[in-house]
């Protein structure tokens, strides 16, 4: 059964009602007329009842008058017969139920034209007696009072045959309401179950997965879509997901920039140091040359050599950092393990503590396909979040490590400290969005949120270990080929 006439879970819904009530009220009319016809009858049957009561009378005062010869007797036969007159005047003249015969039988003309021959019997027996003269007509006083007798009692009969059928007519239409109200409701029942309490909880299962990340809806209401309500929550959620993707955005980029400028602070430290070996080298050679005309040529080619090389190490810091934070096309290009450890931490060089210890490590190198901005922003993350963890502790390290596994042909990276570690209760909650154990103002709970989601659209995983009480690692595996373009973010 389809719904052609709607399009609306509410209206089905409101279909379903008003079927439901005007099959009810189809069920009351049909009582109601039955119990009218039942109602009719039995005031037809009290008519029929007095009528019978009326001629046992007659025939009662009758047998008296033959036998004692009263004249009492006769002058309230005589009574009786005016009062049964009246009745079969009241009397409707089709009686229900009963065959052809026994209506015609029951026809109140026919029963008064008995009547008047009853009467007439009656009053000429009288009159024969009043002379002297002996019964003469009794056998067919005794006939017409017998007849009468026997039409006053089938008439009685008919009405309560009628009765009876009506009753059995209540109760059949009663039994097929009942079933047929049984039919409709489940029918009903079945089809607002399908058309309507399905794509609700369609949508009660959207939300949920909605709330759970998920982003494509088309797959979950594309079954439902021609009805109007789901249409709406569709379009709501779609509009919903467009804004918080434009907004998820914008944090992203704001936690970018935010991690950029931490990392400026740093190379402006670092860039010190080749600046001012560059130009204390080109100080001494400035020096040199207007002290004396003649230098060495060794001599000459040892600073030339040391500011090349200065200024080449700043030129390096300064690249790295514009390539981690120039927006740029996000298709996977060749990495070599080793180059993405060391360049990454060339760029958070200039955030090591004083006090902290850092070694990179490459069990086995090789080359493997990702974005590499992404992938830096991924482990700089991780490294940042290290140094925070280890600025207090004694004898602080951190140790990044690389490896290339040919057999499972995956990447594993990993960023290990001997910090606090991370509560158990803490670790589970580590990676959802805008959950931090910081401050208010010193993070913004996104930086390992954002981890994640890089190391997912690179198909790879994300794990930590922490006890608690022997430091942190993050454990980074990425396929060596992953499929191309990558979706990020821009």
């Amino acid at each position: 059964m389809n719904w052609p006439w709607s399009k609306s879970i509410a209206r089905r819904i409101k279909w379903g009602y008003y079927i439901l009530v005007a099959l009810v009220a189809i069920g009351f009319v049909i009582t109601a007329i039955y119990l009218s016809q039942v109602e009719s009858q039995v005031r037809s049957l009290e008519k029929d009842s007095k009528l019978l009561d009326t001629v046992l009378e007659i025939r009662r005062y009758e047998k008296n008058w033959i036998l004692y010869k009263k004249v009492g007797d006769f002058e309230t036969n005589r009574q009786l017969c005016t009062t049964l007159g009246d009745l079969l005047n009241a009397l409707d003249k089709v009686v229900p139920g009963g065959n052809d015969d026994t209506r015609i039988k029951a026809d109140p003309e026919y029963i008064k034209q008995v009547l008047v021959s009853y009467a007439d019997l009656m009053n000429a027996e009288f009159e024969l007696l009043a002379t002297g003269k002996k019964h003469r007509m009794l056998d067919k006083i005794r006939e017409k009072g017998k007849l009468l007798v026997e039409l006053a009692e089938a008439r009685n009969i008919s009405v309560r045959q009628s009765i009876d059928e009506t009753i059995r007519k209540v109760k059949a239409s009663a039994l097929i309401f009942l079933l047929c109200a049984f039919f409709v409701a489940l029918v009903l029942g079945k089809q607002l179950s399908r058309s309507a309490v399905r794509p609700l909880r369609q949508i009660v299962e959207c939300t949920k997965q909605v709330a759970a990340g998920e982003k494509n809806l088309d797959c979950i209401l594309e079954k439902n879509m021609d009805l109007d309500e789901v249409k709406t929550v569709f379009n709501a959620f779609k509009g919903m997901l467009a804004k918080l993707e434009h907004r998820e955005k914008l944090v992203i980029k704001s936690e970018k920039l935010a991690a950029i400028g931490t990392l400026v602070a740093g190379v402006a430290h670092e860039l010190n140091n080749p600046l001012s070996n560059a130009g204390t080298s080109a100080q001494i050679l400035l020096e040199e040359m207007r002290e004396s005309e003649e230098l060495p040529r060794q001599f000459l080619l040892e600073m030339l050599e040391q500011i090349t090389e200065q200024t080449d190490r700043a030129r390096s810091i300064v690249r790295s950092l514009l390539e981690f934070s120039r927006e740029k096309s996000v298709n996977p290009e060749n990495l070599r393990v080793s180059d993405i450890l060391h360049q990454t931490m060339d760029l958070v060089r200039g955030e090591i503590p004083s006090n902290v210890e850092t070694r990179v490590y490459v069990d086995t190198d090789g080359v493997f396909r990702a974005d590499k901005q992404r992938l830096q922003q991924a482990l700089v993350n991780l490294l940042l979040n290290a140094f925070q963890a280890v600025e207090d502790v004694e004898g602080a390290k951190i140790v990044i490590r690389g490896n290339f596994d040919q057999e499972t042909q995956k990447i594993r990276l990993e960023v290990a400290d001997n910090g606090p570690g991370i509560p158990p209760e803490i670790k589970k909650n580590i990676f959802d969005p805008f959950y931090t154990t910081k401050d208010v103002g010193e993070g913004s709970g996104l930086g390992l949120a954002i981890t994640r989601e890089i190391i997912d659209k690179h198909g790879g995983d994300i794990t930590v270990q922490s006890d608690n009480t022997s430091g942190t690692k993050f454990i980074i595996t990425i396929p060596v080929e992953v499929e191309a373009p990558l979706e990020f973010d821009q």
